[in-house]
């Protein structure tokens, strides 16, 4: 029995019109979706704008240390863990060892292969304040830990 990495899909209720307005005068938060699976990253990146997030993609773990080096933003990292090029667990390695990345960013990594974590990689994880949601995953729970991740995130 194959186990498929989307999302659950879920109900959407039509917008009121009156909310196509901005929510707010805050910057629009910022996510980064790394998975090197296409469908993945764009099914994430259609709930997260359609929750207002503004959304960029990288393919792999290279391109996304390039792209929080380059950000003057804060961004909010979903990371798929199994990458090409750097996976998610070398990614956040990295990034524990230069302060203003890991000041400057938040991480959730998004992953199929959770189990397979070693012990040290879950302690820097915490230390980092990594959030770890397991895929599937429902798309609801998602966007709730993304909700909850981008406004401390915000806060800091």
């Amino acid at each position: 029995m194959t186990t498929t990495t989307h999302p659950r899909p879920r109900a959407r209720l039509p917008r009121n019109p009156a909310s196509s307005a901005p929510r707010s005068t805050t910057p629009r938060r910022r996510i980064l979706i790394v998975d090197d699976d296409q469908s993945v990253r764009e099914t994430l990146r259609m709930a997260l704008e359609e929750e207002g997030y503004e959304v960029r993609e990288a393919e792999d773990g290279a391109e996304a240390l390039a792209a929080l080096r380059r950000s003057a933003q804060p961004l909010l990292a979903l990371l798929d863990l199994r990458l090409p090029r750097l996976t998610g667990d070398a990614l956040l390695r990295r990034i524990a060892r230069e302060k203003r990345l890991r000041a400057r960013h938040a991480f959730l990594l998004v992953t199929a292969n959770h189990e397979t974590l070693s012990p040290m990689n879950l302690r820097l994880f915490q230390r980092m304040g990594v959030g770890v949601i397991a895929k599937p995953f429902d798309l609801d729970d998602l966007l709730a830990r993304v909700a909850l991740t981008a406004g401390r995130l915000a806060a800091s």
